[in-house]
């Protein structure tokens, strides 16, 4: 029955606006539909006729779906800068009732599930009374087994089919036109890689020892939430964050460390952070849910698999993974910190499960101060995420973080206020958000870095369109930082600029290119590869 109603959405989705002088006679909005759902519930209260307060359900409930879909073709937009897509998107209804959960007030949350539950009903009683009515109008059993079957038809053409006769813009289609699964072609060695078997390659392997110029050194990548392009190329944006920025560099130069920096494309925008992540460490485009189920079931070689056969034990920090994550299997980690395991004691800052500051220090305790062997450790920082307004006190004496009860202390975390009709603390939260977490890498690099690592701090995504504006690009900063200048070269090589700030022109590679050109530029080139290299 739903796949059907889907059917008829597909088709109201894409009616013309019918309008006289200027005037719209066709309005498919949220106000409209809400309007409509009113105008037939005084009809049904008016009348009380039996017929037609079955069709008055069947109508309503339709329209609440209808004004669902319109809603989500509303937010989806917003949030994530792309169009809705209800096969791939309805996956993660368990994050959205986590973010509105923990972002609305409770009052408008608990109410909207009353009357999602309200409307789920009425929608069901009245496809029950219309299905009860047609059973008894139609007495042959021939009759009924043809409308059951034109049902199932309907159902079974709205789940298969991609309906490209309503426009490559219909927004309830489940399919889209090609069927494809986001994953783009891919540049190998000059030639396009047909996307097809993006999946069922690894990537090409180094002629000489697996990352062997990197000579045993650590290296630490640091995937920073929300640390986009906006703060850069916005020029009231790039007021707020440039003293933070500058200091971020003055503080690394003190240190002896050097710094260089570029642009990376990421495959994820306002969220979803996991696409950018897989495309990072696997070489491999990956732009929605569909791709990345089917990259998990590839022969891929990801990040993790490549320094674990060098020698290195890797290791990944992911405080905000709170449920159980079969799928890392895949990532070929030594080991993957969830939050179970950090044993964090302080307080949840809404998607931010514990502060960065605590999980740098409890991984190095836990992995690095004793490592017996090299080490990759990826960190997914989480201090940066919306809605921006909650932002932890940086301890200049890390001994104070302890088991993160200290965090309970009103003056441990700034509370920024969010201006009434608005969702986050905007561009003001966001630069103060990245601001920490710059000021957090810089202390531990000084601190607790007193060797040769080679450290990488990317962005995963722009934060969302509320903060960017619509139709941004979606390319985010990367810094590539050691105390040994020489290991820095190849990036420069590579279009990177000295120091912080990076200034390179769009478009920008994408952040499949970071594990290529990691493992083409640290891996000794082969007997019959060392003369093109230049020795």
């Amino acid at each position: 029955m739903f796949a059907s109603c889907l059917l008829g959405l597909n088709v109201l989705f894409r009616l013309p606006a019918l309008t006289v002088g200027g005037a719209a006679l066709v309005l498919l909005s949220p106000a409209a539909d809400a309007l409509l759902l009113a105008l037939l519930v005084c009809l049904w209260v008016w009348l009380r006729l039996p017929g037609l307060r079955i069709v008055c359900f069947v109508l309503a409930g339709t329209g609440l779906m209808l004004l669902s879909f319109r809603t989500a073709d509303s937010l989806v937009p917003y949030y994530f800068d792309r169009a809705f897509r209800p096969a791939l998107d309805l996956g993660y209804l368990p994050d959205l009732y986590a973010l509105l959960r923990d972002t609305l007030p409770p009052l408008v949350f608990y109410g909207a599930l009353l009357l999602l539950a309200a409307a789920t009903a009425g929608l069901g009683a009245g496809f029950w009374g219309l299905f009860r009515m047609l059973g008894e109008s139609c007495r042959l059993p021939a009759c009924r087994w043809s409308l059951i079957t034109l049902i199932a038809l309907l159902s079974f053409v709205e789940l298969l089919t991609p309906f490209s006769f309503l426009g490559e813009s219909a927004p309830v289609r489940l399919v889209g036109k090609s069927g494809g699964s986001g994953v783009k072609e891919t540049a190998v060695g000059g030639e396009t890689e047909n996307p097809e078997t993006a999946f069922h390659r690894e990537a090409a392997e180094p002629g000489g020892g697996m990352l062997a110029r990197l000579e045993g050194r650590n290296v630490l990548l640091l995937v920073v939430e929300s640390y986009g392009y906006t703060l850069f190329s916005e020029p009231e944006h790039f007021d707020l964050f440039q003293p933070h920025l500058a200091r971020f560099e003055a503080e690394l130069e003190a240190a002896g460390f050097a710094v260089c920096s570029n642009f990376l494309e990421s495959t994820a925008f306002g969220g979803n952070s996991w696409l950018a992540d897989a495309t990072l460490t696997t070489g491999v485009r990956i732009e929605d849910e569909a791709a990345y189920r089917e990259l998990l079931a590839s022969e891929v070689k990801p990040l993790a698999a490549y320094f674990r056969e060098a020698g290195y034990r890797a290791v990944a920090a992911m405080p905000a993974t709170t449920r159980a994550w079969p799928e890392g299997e895949f990532f070929a980690f030594d080991r993957i910190y969830t939050y179970p395991d950090f044993g964090y004691r302080g307080p949840n800052l809404k998607w931010a499960p514990m502060t960065d500051q605590y999980v740098l220090d409890f991984m190095h305790r836990a992995e690095i101060a004793g490592a017996a062997s090299p080490l990759l450790v990826e960190y997914l920082l989480i201090s940066s995420h919306y809605p921006f307004n909650l932002i932890p006190v940086y301890f200049e004496d890390w001994s104070r973080v302890g088991d993160g009860s200290i965090y309970h202390r009103t003056e441990a975390v700034r509370v920024l206020p969010i201006p009434a009709g608005r969702q986050t603390a905007g561009i003001e939260g966001l630069a103060e958000a990245i601001a920490y977490d710059l000021r957090l890498i810089a202390g531990y690099l000084d601190r607790f870095v007193a060797d040769e690592s080679l450290i990488v701090i990317v962005g995963d995504h722009q934060p969302y369109s509320g903060v960017t504006g619509r139709g941004k690009p979606r390319s985010v900063a990367i810094h590539a930082v050691s105390r040994r200048r020489e290991l820095l070269l190849p990036f420069l090589s590579r279009g990177y600029v000295a120091g912080a700030f990076p200034d390179q022109p769009l478009p920008h590679p994408g952040m499949e290119t970071f594990l290529p050109a990691l493992l083409e530029d640290f891996s000794a080139p082969g007997p019959d590869e060392g003369s093109a290299a230049g020795g």
